[in-house]
């Protein structure tokens, strides 16, 4: 393969996991929001879902493997056609299932596709049994030093096609997370086939640590890490225990959801400390893009403790929570735009893409925020702790070493 070809594959490779990024994107968020109430919504969610996305990522994946010579041309082209119409069966099977529930739950006689879900389904485990044996075969192959015989390899690719088709009907809100896993390697794996040098950080990119910091600053940082995850872990437990408990004991709330929209926007507003102060302990190592990333987050938390403070029903609140969301998702997304190469407007929009790729973690992280920062707070006061505690017992040696 001459260089040309391995750049265009690679380049390709980065198009279509960036395609499928964006269709599972869309995908969760015509999920997550209103819209599925619009006709023809949910059909494109579908096709978002179940059909572009897990087309664009696997040939993606193989492209890569044929860019890296893991796959002859010939191998890749039978795997992508493979992929392609076990994603269109795997596709018709969910849409005839989908079809003919609808016409049992009205009392219609089923139709020829209503009735052909089987089918679909067979002919695409069959199509991606062909699709994966090839792959499957090579990577026994390197493993075992040896040739795989035919039927071993086709079993282990029939298996691992019902999987993978299995994980992608059952999971498909992770599929973003899958997606930007693969554009994040494609990147990386393109900057290391070339010759040119790493791009140098910018001085806000570059860590704040330095060997010149003295002890006592340190030290200072630590102790301020420390009491800022004790104050969050001692509030965030009181909201949680009232979250819990606190309509039947509490003037504030007259039921148990009052209490608990009241618990968790209070535990919400209660790890912002904690978020800031663990931004400020990874600075040191990451860099000052940590302060950006705990800023994002605890401006997430504020929109998610709003949220609560609306209650359940309020026409605002869901809005809110996506807000947050996808403030958390940049949040978790901003310090691995340090990991990508090129210039800066490929990684100032990569990491964008990451950021709305993370909404889905994002979502878990604020709404369980009220319950789950208060441990996270615990583990970072013991952190500080350990730290504080080992430079005292070091103390005193150092100082020796240096008047010596």
């Amino acid at each position: 393969m001459t260089n040309s070809q391995r750049r265009a594959a690679h380049g390709w490779a980065v198009v279509l996991a960036a395609t499928a990024l964006i269709a599972f994107i869309v995908a969760t968020g015509l999920f997550l929001g209103d819209a599925m109430l619009l006709p023809g919504v949910n059909m494109l969610r579908f096709l978002m879902a179940a059909f572009v996305g897990p087309l664009a990522f696997a040939v993606s994946v193989v492209l890569v493997l044929y860019s890296s010579e893991r796959l002859s041309g010939a191998a890749a082209f039978r795997t992508a056609a493979g992929a392609a119409a076990a994603g269109g069966l795997a596709a018709a099977s969910v849409a005839s299932w989908s079809v003919g529930f609808d016409a049992a739950d009205a009392g219609r006689e089923l139709s020829w596709f209503a009735s052909s879900t089987f089918l679909f389904f067979f002919l695409a485990w069959a199509a991606g049994t062909f699709s994966l044996y090839t792959p499957v075969r090579s990577v026994l192959n390197e493993m075992r030093r040896r040739p795989v015989p035919r039927l071993q390899g086709v079993v282990l690719a029939a298996v691992s096609a019902l999987a993978l088709g299995g994980l992608l009907l059952l999971a498909q809100l992770v599929g973003s997370l899958a997606a930007v896993l693969l554009l994040v390697l494609v990147l990386r794996s393109g900057s290391t086939t070339q010759p040119a040098a790493a791009p140098r950080p910018s001085p806000a990119e570059r860590p704040s640590f330095s060997p010149g910091r003295t002890l006592a600053e340190t030290r200072r940082r630590d102790a301020a890490v420390g009491a800022a995850a004790l104050a969050s872990a001692a509030v965030g437990l009181g909201c949680a225990v009232f979250a819990l408990t606190g309509s039947s004991w509490a003037s504030l709330a007259t039921d148990g959801t009052q209490a608990m929209n009241i618990g968790l926007a209070g535990g919400t507003l209660a790890a912002i400390p904690a978020a800031l102060a663990a931004g400020a302990a990874l600075a040191a190592g990451l860099g000052s893009v940590m302060h950006w990333s705990a800023g994002l987050l605890s401006a997430g938390l504020v929109l998610e403790a709003a949220a609560q403070f609306a209650g359940a029903g309020h026409p605002a609140q869901w809005p809110l929570t996506l807000a947050a969301a996808a403030l958390a998702g940049v949040a978790l997304a901003l310090p691995c735009g340090r990991l990508l190469p090129g210039g800066k407007r490929l990684r100032v929009g990569v990491t964008a893409l990451l950021g709305l790729g993370g909404l889905v973690p994002g979502l878990f992280l604020v709404a369980a925020a009220g319950f789950t920062a208060p441990l996270a707070a615990v583990a970072l006061f013991a952190w500080s702790w350990r730290r504080l505690s080992g430079r005292d017992g070091q103390a005193g040696p150092r100082s020796v070493s240096q008047r010596a």
